[in-house]
């Protein structure tokens, strides 16, 4: 007898309310947690996204959490190390950490190797499962069997992975170049702007101990020899021959024994100003005229969006990425380290030479570009709620959809595996 009261649900719809309710899980795949561009960037998009919304997890595979581990609990995220040694087991205990953790989206960001990730992912029945490139090698020696490795792991990237996202297409294009394939894609990370503001350049250059006058050229960045931090001594030294002023600002965690150490007279040098690992940026940037970045490979460093969101320009190597970067946006010079200290020089004495409405339009150009938190935050969300169908309500339920101001742009369909 039907007494035309509510039927109770099926176990099956309640177990689907419950997953659409619930905030998507996301796990990322890094290195470690210490300062860097990518954590920066990590920790920027993970306070910017409420863990009600988005429960994020950051599994470390290098041995230790990181000096920012602390930063992204306090953001809301969950962090665990998963050493990669031993090499061989890697791909059954990664396996076995995503059970246990029963994400909707991975997000390996350690290069090639973010193949053997996203296998495990697969094979755990994860939907999502994202390689996030964030420059154009991988830093390791070019042997044949380095070579053999990477050929072996980009050609197993596509059978895994759901996107390839480099932070630049010369990034993107390390993990294969894959013409059509809606997956192979770029998404650059973004700048938070309130980083930078805050500093005059006058409180700055007192705070730092610099002259008014002075050009300064600066520098941010941790000490690691891909940085090339001694480059710096060997321009400041040309730019003293053409300015007897100038100033060397640098900036970073590490310590500076990779620059003392080629260059012992540095220490004592009253014109060179060695600020270590600092709390903030913005003091730095607004105490320079110009920024220094002369690496021997990057991906999309985050210190060069801030520097042009400061309305300082930069003097860069002229490597892939940031040759594609300096046709995206205002105020980057590209230079070849081959070309030497002098030609560095008088590039970036040029540089430090723009006036204060040069400086303002550099830095609304970046502020109103793609290169910010807000866009950045945007097409994460977009990627990680449309791709496990959180726009997609159940009937009798109000649909989430995107965030204010999201494009709401569906996600390409993954090809055929």
């Amino acid at each position: 007898m039907t007494t035309g009261g509510p039927v109770a649900p099926q176990q099956g719809t309640l177990d689907f309310l419950e997953t659409w309710r619930r905030p998507v899980r996301v796990v990322h795949v890094m290195g470690c947690l210490d300062r860097g561009g990518i954590e920066t960037s990590a920790l920027d998009v993970c306070r910017a996204i409420p863990p009600d919304e988005v429960q994020q997890t950051f599994v470390t595979v290098a041995g230790w959490e990181g000096a920012l581990a602390a930063d992204f609990r306090a953001a809301g995220a969950a962090v665990r190390q998963l050493p990669v040694r031993p090499r061989r087991s890697f791909p059954l205990r990664m396996w076995q950490c995503l059970q246990s953790l029963r994400p909707d989206v991975v997000v390996s960001h350690i290069s090639l190797t973010s193949a053997l990730v996203l296998l495990a992912a697969r094979a755990g029945g994860v939907p999502v499962r994202v390689a996030r490139l964030s420059s154009e090698g991988d830093g390791r020696p070019d042997t044949r069997g380095r070579r053999a490795q990477r050929a072996l792991l980009r050609r197993l990237l596509p059978h895994v992975a759901t996107d390839v996202l480099g932070v630049t297409a010369a990034a993107r294009d390390f993990a294969g170049v894959r013409p059509g394939d809606p997956r192979y894609r770029v998404l650059p990370n973004g700048v938070a702007i309130s980083r930078v503001d805050g500093w005059d350049r006058e409180t700055a250059r007192r705070h730092w101990g610099l002259p008014p006058d002075a050009p300064v050229l600066g520098y941010l960045g941790r000490a690691a020899p891909e940085k090339n931090r001694a480059f710096l001594v060997e321009i400041h030294r040309a730019a003293r021959a053409l300015r007897p002023d100038a100033r060397l600002l640098v900036a970073g965690p590490g310590g500076s024994d990779d620059i003392t150490g080629p260059h012992p007279q540095v220490g004592a040098d009253g014109r060179v100003v060695l600020a270590g690992e600092v709390d903030e940026i913005a003091s730095v940037l607004a105490a320079c005229d110009v920024l220094l970045l002369p690496s021997v490979r990057e991906g999309l460093p985050g210190v060069i969006l801030e520097a042009l969101a400061a309305g300082v320009p930069v003097v860069a190597t002229d490597l892939p990425t940031l040759r594609e970067l300096a046709t995206l946006v205002r105020g980057v010079v590209p230079v070849s380290l081959s070309a030497g200290a002098d030609a560095w020089a008088t590039v970036a004495l040029r540089q430090a030479e723009m006036d204060a409405d040069e400086r303002r339009e550099l830095s609304l150009s970046l502020r109103s570009s793609p290169f910010t938190l807000e866009h950045a935050t945007r097409e994460w969300r977009d990627l990680w709620r449309v791709t496990t169908g959180r726009n997609a309500s159940p009937v009798g339920c109000p649909p989430i959809g995107p965030p204010a101001g999201s494009s709401g742009r569906a996600r390409p369909a993954p090809r055929p595996e």
